[in-house]
């Protein structure tokens, strides 16, 4: 996407400021707060790094070290096609028009094919700008560049306008951080009255088989997971702001870890993945990731 096209949904991430300026190819201010912001491979790196909280840096220098060696063809395994199932296949989808997924990662695949498939106007931000460079390039191989963006962000101080989104994701993104009543008010001020939110997070510790906690923890020592939520807990996070709940369902049942077995040894034909897949996810809320869609009231 053009950068002057790009403006015209970016805002100052920490005055609100609605008016941002491209004083060069390479230099974006704010006319209120006088903050400056680069512009790296067209990417704007809207971000002050003093303004980060202790949790923001390590997630920087760990996702930017990460995803410095992270390669990846970009290929829609059947794992991300569920994800995109998740995300894209809801009653409300045809009358969304653009879109934005929170922690997109290095891949951007939910960026690209929104705009490939739904031809949605989509956006992706990441705190790390290792992750927005590899997703643009994708991006732009892929033929979308034009109805795809990428932006380096803060999740608890997006930079965008107020009601511009149709649709938000959220994807393994709040357990990541220090504050996520913060990053909850930030999409409520950039999604649209009315408009939908899609949420994966761990399932809590309580919910899931005990054998699996050991694996859980090492995860979340591992990349820096702050807290894991139970249905309840994240309803009451979101209530606050005023989202009410549409559905809620989980994956990552018993079923799945046979499924990974059967995969990693190469013997698991395609339909079957995909009759294990449908399987699995299911309201039985012992899967270790849930899934929820809520609505700004």
């Amino acid at each position: 996407m053009e950068i002057n096209k790009l403006l015209t949904f970016l805002a100052c991430p920490y005055c609100n400021n609605q008016d941002l300026k491209l004083i060069s190819p390479k230099k974006l201010t704010c006319p209120k707060c006088s903050q400056s912001y680069p512009i790296i491979n067209n990417i704007p790196v809207l971000i002050n790094k003093k303004n980060l909280d202790p949790q923001e840096k390590k997630q920087t220098i760990w996702f930017d070290k990460h995803y410095s060696q992270f390669k990846d063809k970009n290929q829609l395994e059947n794992w991300r096609i569920s994800m995109l199932n998740r995300i894209f296949k809801q009653k409300f989808s045809k009358k969304i028009k653009t879109y934005l997924d929170i922690g997109c990662g290095a891949t951007g695949y939910t960026v690209i094919e929104a705009a490939k498939q739904n031809n949605w106007l989509s956006f992706g931000v990441d705190i790390s700008l290792e992750a927005m460079i590899k997703s643009q390039h994708f991006a732009e191989i892929q033929n979308v560049g034009s109805k795809t963006a990428f932006v380096v962000s803060s999740a608890q101080n997006l930079p965008f306008k107020k009601n511009i989104f149709d649709y938000i994701s959220a994807i393994s993104l709040l357990e990541h951080l220090e504050d996520d009543k913060k990053a909850i008010n930030q999409i409520k001020y950039i999604l649209k009255k009315n408009k939908f939110l899609y949420i994966c997070v761990p399932n809590t510790y309580l919910k899931i088989w005990p054998f699996i906690w050991p694996f859980y923890y090492f995860n979340d020592i591992k990349i820096g997971h702050k807290r894991h939520y139970s249905i309840k807990q994240l309803n009451k996070l979101l209530k606050e702001f005023n989202f009410q709940l549409k559905t809620n369902f989980y994956n990552g049942h018993l079923i799945k870890f046979l499924q990974l077995f059967l995969e990693k040894t190469s013997i698991i034909s395609n339909k079957l993945w995909w009759k294990i897949e449908k399987i699995d996810i299911n309201n039985n809320s012992t899967g270790v990731q849930l899934n929820a869609i809520y609505q700004k009231k």
